[in-house]
């Protein structure tokens, strides 16, 4: 059943990353900085409606209060502290002070703080990646805008071209940290969405003042196993206490109340709700991180969505070169959005384009290395050649065979144009007598 809903569920977030330009990489992200503040949301506006224009909490008073007492009793103890003490127990003035509670006039405002936190690494995300080599959201929304004006062929081969020439930048700089910078930015993104989950534990603790972080199972314990009636646990009191002073023919009348905290029966579910939603989030991000740690750094192959090994040229070391020298983790990671978002059909076909492009600088890369190495065997027999070019120009050749990049090969041509200068320059007599 759950396997049914997951393309829908698939499509669904597609279509919202559209909307929203989210590049959410997978669910996790999804459920971290979109779905759970949306959902605080929505209870902040339920219980704001309820506390502003519902009744929160209802007193009951002494028969001699006319309706007008009444309304000043309900509106002073809601905005007043209130206390919480068992049946049975008798009430004196210690017990006032260490039982108030005062917690339930701020709950909107903890709320909302709670949802901005839950956006605020993802917003840190989206500043940082920008600065990096490769810009993942300019990437995607390139290539989404050519789907709709150009079509698909047209737009994998401009994505694998312009992905190609900010790879070969990094490469020719030899930039290692550059290769794979939005990837540890988007580590450091996974690990702010699990601080995230514990400062969220942390603001429930001390909100409520609550004891220890176990709360929630203890709570859930004590009422649904242990039989406590839920009017009686202490966090969140259904019957609370207040006490007022009345002024009637200069003389100071104090009173007691008993009254009735509705808001609190929604406030627990909220909170019991949310607590053990954060313990999944937290859960859930962290194996995404390792998960995704292990894949990038031991298994990037399995990130890719298409078979290498049905190109003919795909041999398993130029698959290796491919993943590994290549794309690197920053080209992995942005196929793998790529994936998120346009799906792996689409993804599989930008993937045969940069394959394409790889075999052919890799033939290339082949054809000038022959021709280089057949050019420095030659200069290495003539005497009248600069030995520091030479030797240069040696060094050159040899990191060809070891995977070099075209601007080795760059550097290796210029290095043979400059001792054809130099031989150019030499006298013919001084050639023959060499």
């Amino acid at each position: 059943m759950i396997g049914f809903f997951n393309p829908l569920y698939d499509h669904i977030c597609r279509i919202i990353n559209r909307q929203f330009n989210q590049l959410a990489y997978d669910r996790i992200d999804q459920l971290n900085s979109w779905f759970t503040p949306m959902v605080i949301g929505a209870l902040t506006l339920a219980i704001s409606c309820k506390q502003y224009f519902g009744q929160p909490l209802k007193c009951w008073t002494p028969r001699e209060f006319s309706g007008s007492w009444d309304g000043y009793v309900h509106d002073y103890c809601f905005i007043e502290d209130t206390y919480f003490v068992p049946n049975g127990t008798e009430i004196t003035d210690v017990a006032r002070g260490d039982r108030q509670i005062n917690y339930y006039r701020w709950v909107p405002l903890v709320l909302m703080l709670q949802a901005l936190l839950f956006v605020i690494p993802y917003m840190i995300w989206n500043v940082m990646h920008k600065r990096t080599s490769i810009n993942l959201k300019g990437s995607l929304r390139m290539y989404q805008k050519q789907l709709k004006t150009s079509g698909s062929a047209k737009a994998n081969e401009s994505f694998a071209i312009e992905l190609t020439e900010k790879l070969e930048k990094i490469n020719e700089e030899n930039r290692t940290l550059a290769a794979c910078q939005t990837t540890i930015h988007y580590f450091l993104l996974k690990i702010l969405y699990i601080f995230n989950c514990v400062l969220q534990m942390f603001i429930i603790k001390r909100f409520l003042n609550l004891d220890d972080y176990l709360w929630g199972f203890e709570h859930l314990w004590n009422v649904e196993f242990n039989g406590t009636a839920e009017h009686e646990n202490s966090i969140f009191p259904r019957v609370v206490l207040c006490d007022f002073v009345i002024r009637m023919l200069g003389q100071k009348h104090r009173h007691t109340v008993s009254c009735i905290m509705m808001l609190n029966m929604i406030i627990e579910k909220v909170y019991i709700g949310l607590y053990f939603w954060i313990v999944f989030v937290f859960i859930a991000t962290t194996t995404a991180l390792f998960t995704f740690a292990i894949q990038m750094l031991f298994r990037k192959h399995s990130l890719i969505p298409t078979n290498l090994k049905r190109h003919d040229l795909m041999n398993p070391e130029r698959t290796r070169q491919f993943i590994n020298n290549y794309l690197n983790m920053d080209g992995v990671l942005l196929i793998t959005f790529l994936d998120a978002q346009f799906g792996a059909y689409r993804t599989s076909q930008v993937v045969d384009e940069l394959v394409k492009i790889f075999v052919k600088n890799k033939s290339s890369a082949n054809s000038l290395s022959s021709l280089f190495e057949n050019k420095l065997e030659t200069y290495a027999k003539v005497p009248f050649v600069d030995s520091n070019i030479h030797i240069s120009g040696l060094k050159t050749m040899n990191q060809l065979p070891n995977g070099g990049s075209l601007g080795d090969l760059k550097e290796g041509i210029q290095k043979i144009m400059k001792i054809d200068e130099v031989n150019a320059t030499v006298p013919e007599e001084e050639k023959k007598t060499a």
